[in-house]
């Protein structure tokens, strides 16, 4: 359980008396919104990119992250500033000795910007199985380089456009095991490149490549393993009917059960950037989830915190922290227009609302945790089959010839 033990140091008697309002709205609708944790029974599994994810925050945007991670059983994190750990560290005090994590180096060059991913993890429901790793692509199935201008363009760099220039995943995957009473499995987590260079089709085709390739890769090692694989993050992908869906999913033997599908992940809830999805080894009958019962969803943390809506916005509370910022960019969006001839904007409250919106997305983050649960309790099924296949053995042995009375 999440340590609210430094409240008490917040000096601001406003600030530590609206954190514990917020905490206290924030958890209500956890509870509602979130299945409760079990012991043994079930595992709930989210996936958050927090935007850009460093030293960047207030003291009160920790408690608000940490209580949400606390809710679920593991929490697959993306945008982590490696270069500026100490805000998940911070997270990571507050989530207390029962929690763990697993986290990756920074991916240097113009595409990784330094991010890392991380695995969060209860370690009273969940134990690390010793592998952990980055995929990296043999030469074979290196991927194109983005093209600008009619160049290939390399980690920022760019080259001749003649030659068919290949590279590494823009942000590096990032793989470990981990076992849940009887569920063991691999998880890997995903950071695709988004990209502005579409073909004739509209589409990027490194973000495509990138989700194709990271399934193909995945699906090989499978087949090779007793294992099953849950591949999950951003993938940048917008809705679940194009060819970002499909590359992940309905092409290359990934499932991603019907009731994430309908979640989007966006503050505006239209994209479904992130994606959780599924290739299992389990036994006959062994049941994770099922269509009929399955829970899932996308958890909406605007309207506890940092709100801004029809009814309420918090953006007159949080304004000493943002109103120079604000003002900075209205001046220079004046001096364009100034520039141009054209009259230039004046101070509103709506448009410091407008850009407390996105301020709040380096609070909290501008991507919803997608989560989902999962059944991970087998003994029934374990038992059932064990029992049918002793009968099939004393069957078999009950239809064989008695050969020992034979003269």
């Amino acid at each position: 359980m999440a340590s609210y033990r430094n409240i008490q140091d917040i000096t601001d008697l406003d600030t530590r008396l609206r954190v514990v309002d917020r905490l206290l709205t924030l958890r209500a609708q956890l509870a509602e919104e979130v299945p409760e944790k079990t012991a043994t029974e079930t595992l709930l599994i989210a996936t958050w990119n927090i935007r850009e994810f460093g030293d960047n925050r207030l003291e009160e945007s920790l408690y608000y992250i940490a209580e949400i991670i606390d809710h679920f059983d593991i929490v697959v994190i993306q945008e982590i500033n490696s270069k500026e750990l100490d805000g998940f560290k911070s997270v990571m005090k507050i989530l207390g000795d029962n929690w763990s994590y697993i986290i990756s180096d920074g991916v240097k060059g113009t595409d990784g910007g330094s991010e890392a991913m991380a695995f969060v993890y209860n370690k009273n429901k969940v134990q690390f199985t010793h592998l952990a790793g980055e995929i990296v692509l043999q030469n074979s199935k290196k991927l194109a380089g983005a093209i600008v201008d009619g160049k290939v363009q390399v980690d920022g760099v760019l080259v001749d456009g003649k030659v068919q220039s290949k590279v590494q995943f823009a942000r590096t995957p990032f793989m470990v095991s981990l076992m849940a009473n009887w569920f063991s499995f691999n998880i890997c987590t995903v950071h695709i490149y988004y990209g502005d260079e579409k073909n004739e089709q509209g589409i990027v085709e490194r973000r495509k490549k990138e989700i194709e390739t990271i399934s193909s890769v995945l699906l090989e090692r499978q087949k090779e393993e007793d294992v099953s694989y849950i591949l999950l993050g951003d993938f940048n992908i917008p809705d679940t009917n194009g060819v970002y869906f499909n590359a992940l999913s309905k092409k290359r033997g990934f499932f991603v059960p019907k009731e994430i599908q309908k979640h989007p992940t966006d503050l505006g809830q239209v994209s479904h950037y992130d994606q959780i999805a599924f290739k299992l080894k389990l036994e006959d009958e062994m049941v994770l989830y099922s269509d009929k019962e399955q829970r899932a969803g996308a958890f909406n943390f605007t309207e506890s915190v940092y709100r801004d809506s029809d009814e309420v916005s918090d953006y007159d509370i949080y304004l000493k922290h943002y109103l120079d910022s604000y003002l900075g960019e209205l001046d220079k969006e004046n001096a364009k227009l100034k520039a141009k001839g054209k009259a230039e904007k004046e101070d509103t409250v709506e448009g410091r609302r407008a850009f407390f919106r996105g301020w709040r997305t380096y609070q909290m983050s501008d991507h919803l945790p997608l989560w989902v649960e999962l059944k991970i309790d087998f003994s029934d099924q374990f038992l059932k089959n064990r029992a049918a296949e002793t009968e099939e053995a004393k069957k078999a042995a009950m239809e064989e010839p008695n050969t020992s009375d034979a003269k």
